[in-house]
C-alpha cells in the first residue's frame, strides 16, 4: 500500500521483551501513528530498528506512506471468532 498522508498523532517509542524461537530475550520496539489521507483516518505502526531510529514528525505535513497490510485472527470471550487489520508502516517520508 503506497499513499499520502497527514500525521495526526505519533505515539512515543514502546520497548518490550519476549522470548524469541531459540529461547533468546530480545527486545521488541514499535511506535504508533494516527493517520489520515483526507478521507480515512489509521493506526499504523513502525517496528523494530525504524521504531528505535524513528524521530519527531512534525504532524500537519503531507507525507508519502509505504506501509503492509494483514489480518490477524481470534476468538474473543464469547467464543466468536474475529478479525482485525493492522498496518506496519515500511517507510514514511
Amino acid at each position: 500500500m503506497e499513499t499520502f498522508v497527514t500525521i495526526i498523532e505519533q505515539r512515543p517509542l514502546q520497548s518490550r521483551t519476549y522470548q524469541d524461537n531459540q529461547g533468546q530475550s530480545r527486545v521488541f520496539h514499535s511506535r504508533g501513528f494516527v493517520l489520515t489521507n483526507g478521507i480515512d483516518e489509521f493506526y499504523a505502526e513502525m517496528t523494530g530498528d525504524q521504531a528505535l531510529q524513528c524521530g519527531e514528525y512534525e504532524p500537519g505535513l503531507l507525507r508519502r506512506f509505504q506501509g503492509n497490510i494483514r489480518q490477524r485472527r481470534f476468538v474473543d470471550k464469547n467464543g466468536q471468532e474475529r478479525f482485525e487489520n493492522v498496518i506496519y508502516i515500511t517507510k514514511l517520508i
